[in-house]
């Protein structure tokens, strides 16, 4: 079985363009919704994740488990992550057990400790040949992307963070430079007598 991460837009109250300019401002991938997608020789592309709901209908985001098996590649995926290969006959069979199980015990969808994310990262986990071979930041597989995403497209806020820092350095350091150049100038200036300090003295031999 092969495992990918994929990225498409939350389809929650916020709406395509709220996302749209939350990617801008922050430049990372968490204003995307976050899923699986796996592939066998039995079925060749397999949709797994949380369902995000349907905001047409008024439905919000729940811990409903949607498994599909796809003909084609969805054409809103935003980014697209190759996780890694595993030669386990029942590797399918044992990602959406393990799906089911997480449903089972998490039933209510909460936006910070129980959503997509955590989901799929939980998923990842019980693949034991992919423990240590999929980067991470801090523990985390999709914190090490975010950072990545984010060093690919900083976002407005960075930027302007970025900028506002050079600037406040650069009238910081003039600050000091005109504060030094100031006690430079108040010096007293002192009168040297440059008769009465040329007075030399002769040895005689």
């Amino acid at each position: 079985m092969h495992l990918f991460l994929g990225w498409r837009p939350m389809e929650d109250h916020i709406g395509s363009l709220g996302h749209a300019i939350e990617h801008c401002l922050w430049g990372d991938s968490r204003a995307r919704h976050t899923f699986l997608l796996a592939s066998t020789d039995e079925c060749p592309l397999v949709l797994i994740e949380i369902d995000v709901g349907d905001n047409k209908n008024g439905i919000q985001k729940s811990m409903k488990l949607n498994i599909v098996e796809l003909n084609e590649i969805p054409e809103d995926i935003e980014r697209i992550e190759c996780i890694g290969e595993t030669k386990s006959e029942k590797a399918l069979e044992n990602l959406i057990q393990s799906a089911q199980n997480y449903v089972y015990k998490h039933p209510n969808y909460h936006v910070l400790l129980n959503n997509c994310r955590t989901f799929v990262e939980y998923l990842i986990d019980q693949i034991p040949e992919f423990h240590d071979s999929i980067p991470r930041k801090n523990g985390s597989i999709l914190e090490y992307y975010h950072k990545q995403a984010k060093h690919e497209h900083p976002g407005a806020i960075f930027k302007s963070k970025k900028l506002l820092k050079r600037i406040r350095d650069h009238h910081q350091h003039n600050k000091e430079y005109k504060y030094t150049r100031q006690l430079v100038l108040d010096l007293p200036l002192l009168d040297w007598d440059i008769n009465n300090n040329n007075n030399t003295q002769t040895v005689e031999k």
